[in-house]
């Protein structure tokens, strides 16, 4: 396949730091008082998927995949998994107009989908439903589930109030095109929710870290024989 020759022109200039007045201008120009920007958020609680297919032995190699902390000790091995992934995603729609330079784009919509699309709960296929083990080890795994669901739903009303406020007082901007416009407001809106979300993040893992103490382990092993 033949390939297009390229032209290499190389200019010299003797640059100042500061703004140029052009690009002044043009941010002056950029003004669209008629674009007020609506806001919606999803919370998305994800599907529960239960398995009792898989040995310890696979629990295990899952967990490490996963990245998981350490376990108490050598002795101790995972017989229950809880596997979640936390993901959101921002849409926008801009509205623009064109200028000399480019274009004049505003923030007209935000859409923001946040939670989890799937939750996995693994129980040891040595302990069958109708055990002791099993219930236990069920009940240890879902109540990871309903930490996660539950500091979720808790921040969901700091996360649509930043939001708001981020996408209200958001200016419009001048960009080469369009779609350089939204990946301008999806980059500005993430930058300043990441703060919040990783928060609520650690909470999760500091809950988890708690409900995974060696004394929760102990405790809930004494409560079924023949482990």
């Amino acid at each position: 396949m033949a390939r297009p020759r390229k032209t290499a022109i190389l200019l010299t200039a003797f640059l100042i730091a500061g703004p140029w007045a052009g690009d002044s201008i043009a941010a002056q120009n950029c003004q669209l008082p008629n674009v007020t920007p609506t806001v919606e958020l999803t919370e998305t609680r994800g599907d529960i998927h239960f398995s009792n297919g898989f040995s310890g032995r696979q629990l295990e190699a899952k967990r490490r995949r996963a990245g998981a902390a350490a376990a108490p000790g050598p002795e101790w091995h995972p017989v229950g998994l809880m596997s979640r992934d936390l993901k959101w995603e921002i849409r926008v729609e801009v509205q623009g107009e064109r200028r000399d330079r480019g274009f004049c784009t505003a923030l007209k919509h935000v859409d923001l989908t946040i939670g989890y699309d799937r939750i996995k709960v693994y129980v040891d296929r040595r302990y069958r439903p109708g055990t002791c083990q099993y219930g236990v080890i069920l009940e240890h795994e879902n109540e990871h589930v309903r930490i996660f669901q539950s500091t979720l739903k808790s921040y969901i009303p700091a996360i649509r109030d930043q939001l708001n406020q981020v996408a209200h007082s958001t200016r419009p901007f001048m960009v080469g095109s369009m779609r350089s416009g939204a990946r301008y407001f999806v980059r500005h809106l993430r930058d300043h929710l990441t703060p919040l979300i990783r928060r609520m993040q650690s909470d999760m893992d500091a809950a988890d870290r708690r409900l995974d103490s060696l004394e929760s382990y102990r405790a809930t092993q004494a409560r079924c024989d023949g482990w």
